[in-house]
C-alpha cells in the first residue's frame, strides 16, 4: 500500500483498512471543498489523490482490501481518472452519491428511442447518444463512448518519459499543449527539476494560446447550433488567425511537441518573426472578439434559445462537481491557475469568472469573459516576452530527464481550456521507466453532469444548442 501512496501524494496520507470508513472520509473531504483529481488502483489498493479547493494542499486516502473484508475491490483496473472511476465505484457502491450510469429501460406509451451517432455529421468525434424522448420532449440520455479508445495509459507503460512525451501530446489535440505540461510538471516532481522562468513564462503564453483558441472555436459552434452562420465564420476566422500565430511563433499550429520534462523543444521554432506583427494581430483579434460578443448579447434570437436550455440540476452539480467553464458556469470557481498556481501563473493574478445559472447561456458567457481575459494575458507577455532570450535559454539551460528520478513519482496539475486535468505518473526508481500513468482529463468529468443536463425539460430542438455549451471532447474521454 505505501508503493500506491507514495504513488500519488507525499503530503499527507492516511490509510484505511475500512472500505466504508474510507468512503466517509472521502465524501468528509469533498463536501469540506476538496477536489477529487485522479483515483488509482494497484493490486487490491485504491488510492485518491485530493486537492484543497482553496490551498491547494494535496491529501491521499488509501484503502486495501484484505481477506475477511466484506467489500472486494472494484473489477475495471483500466480505470484512471477520477470522474469516470468514482461513477464506476457508484455502480457496485452507491454511497458515493453518484447517478448510476447505467441505461435503465424507459416505457410508456409514445416513448421512443432516438440513437444518435457513434458515426455524426462533420468531424464530430465518435461517440453514441442514446436519446429517450416523448414527442420532441428528451427524457432520458445515455452515452456510449470507447469507439475509438486508444489505451495510452498502457502503451505508455515501460518507456521512458522521452519515449511516452510524443504519445502524451497527441492524448487531445485540441489540449496537447496543457497534456504535455501537465505530464512535464509530474516528470520535473520527480527528477526535482527547476525550469527557469523565461521557460515558464512561455509555457504560460502556450497555454493561454490554447486556451483562447479553444474557446474562440467553441464560440462559433455555440453560434451555428442556433443557426447563426455569420458569427460561427467570424469566430472561426479569428481562429485560424490564432492558429497562425501559433505556427509562426513555434512552428506548429497547435504548438504540438514544444512543451518538454525539463524546458523547451524549440528546434521547430522559425529562426526569426515579426513580433510587431503578432501582437498586431492578437490586438485585431481581441477586438474582433469583443464585437462578435457584443452582437450576440443583442441577438434575441440567439439568447432566446439559451437562456433555460441545458441546466445542470444541483444534485447533479454537488455529485459531480464539473470543472472548467462548464463547473464555474454553475457555481464552482474552483481554477488551478489560482488554487495552485504553476508556470507563471504564480505571479499573476487570475480573475475567476462565475455564473449561477448552469444553463447554456451561462456556459457561452463564462466562456466570452474567459476569453477576454486571457486575451489580456497574451497582450502582457507579449509585451515583455523577449523570444531570442528564450531560444538561448533553452538551448543552453534544458536538463535532461535520464537516469534514476529524485523520488518514484510525480503529480502535475493544469487548467487546462476545459477545466483541471490532473497527471501522476509511477515510476521504476533505478531506470526512471513509467510503471504506471494517471490522468484525470476535466471532459472525463464533465460527461458525467452531460447526460442531466440534457434531460432537463429540453426537446430535440435544444440538444445541438446544449451540446454545443458543454463542448465536451471525446478523445479526452477515450484516452
Amino acid at each position: 500500500m505505501s508503493d500506491v501512496l507514495e504513488g500519488i501524494a507525499r503530503r499527507e496520507q492516511e490509510t484505511m483498512g475500512d472500505y466504508d470508513e474510507w468512503l466517509e472520509s472521502w465524501q468528509k473531504r469533498r463536501d469540506a471543498g476538496f477536489e477529487t483529481v485522479l483515483l488509482t488502483r494497484q493490486d487490491d489498493c485504491l488510492a485518491v489523490l485530493l486537492m484543497d479547493g482553496n490551498s491547494g494542499e494535496l491529501q491521499t486516502l488509501g484503502w486495501e482490501f484484505v481477506p475477511g473484508n466484506n467489500t472486494p475491490p472494484p473489477s475495471d483496473m483500466g480505470i484512471r481518472d477520477a470522474a469516470t472511476s468514482e461513477h464506476r465505484l457508484a455502480v457496485e457502491w452507491p454511497e458515493l452519491g453518484w447517478n448510476s450510469p447505467a441505461h435503465p429501460s424507459v416505457r410508456g406509451k409514445g416513448v421512443f428511442l432516438y440513437p444518435l451517432g457513434p458515426v455524426r455529421a462533420d468531424v464530430a468525434e465518435s461517440v453514441l447518444y442514446n436519446l429517450t424522448v416523448m414527442g420532441d420532449e428528451i427524457l432520458h440520455v445515455y452515452v456510449e463512448n470507447g469507439w475509438k479508445q486508444r489505451h495510452i495509459r498502457a502503451i505508455v507503460g515501460g518507456r521512458t518519459v522521452a519515449e511516452a512525451m510524443p504519445v502524451i501530446s497527441r492524448f487531445t489535440t485540441t489540449s496537447n499543449v496543457h497534456h504535455s505540461l501537465a505530464m512535464s510538471l509530474a516528470v520535473e516532481e520527480a527528477w526535482a527539476v527547476n525550469v527557469p522562468p523565461e521557460i515558464q513564462m512561455t509555457r504560460t503564453l502556450m497555454a493561454e494560446l490554447e486556451r483562447v483558441y479553444s474557446h474562440v472555436g467553441d464560440l462559433a459552434a455555440l453560434a451555428v447550433s442556433t443557426g447563426l452562420p455569420v458569427p460561427q465564420m467570424e469566430y472561426l476566422h479569428l481562429k485560424e488567425e490564432l492558429l497562425r500565430i501559433n505556427h509562426l511563433l513555434f512552428g506548429h499550429r497547435y504548438m504540438r511537441g514544444s512543451i518538454v520534462p525539463g524546458g523547451l523543444d524549440t528546434r521547430l521554432w522559425p529562426a526569426n518573426v515579426n513580433m510587431s506583427g503578432v501582437r498586431d494581430t492578437v490586438e485585431r483579434v481581441t477586438h474582433h472578439c469583443a464585437k462578435i460578443a457584443y452582437d450576440l448579447e443583442r441577438t434575441t434570437s440567439f439568447l432566446d434559445r439559451l437562456h433555460g436550455a441545458g441546466i445542470i440540476p444541483p444534485t447533479t452539480i454537488h455529485a459531480v462537481r464539473p470543472v472548467g467553464p462548464v463547473g464555474r458556469s454553475a457555481g464552482r470557481e474552483v481554477d488551478v491557475r489560482r488554487v495552485r498556481p504553476y508556470a507563471a501563473y504564480v505571479d499573476m493574478p487570475i480573475p475567476v469568472v462565475m455564473a449561477s445559472q448552469a444553463d447554456s447561456y451561462a456556459r457561452f458567457h463564462v466562456r466570452i469573459l474567459e476569453l477576454e481575459a486571457s486575451l489580456q494575458f497574451i497582450r502582457k507577455i507579449l509585451e515583455q516576452w523577449e523570444r531570442t532570450l528564450v531560444l538561448k535559454v533553452s538551448a543552453h539551460n534544458r536538463t535532461p530527464i535520464k537516469g534514476a528520478p529524485a523520488t518514484r513519482s510525480g503529480t502535475g496539475i493544469v487548467e487546462a481550456a476545459r477545466g483541471l486535468l490532473g497527471y501522476w505518473i509511477y515510476l521504476d526508481p533505478n531506470s526512471g521507466r513509467i510503471l504506471d500513468l494517471g490522468v484525470a482529463t476535466p471532459s472525463q468529468r464533465n460527461w458525467m453532469a452531460y447526460p442531466a443536463a440534457m434531460a432537463n425539460g429540453n426537446i430535440l430542438q435544444d440538444f445541438p444548442i446544449i451540446d454545443a455549451s458543454f463542448s465536451l471532447s471525446v478523445a479526452g474521454w477515450d484516452g
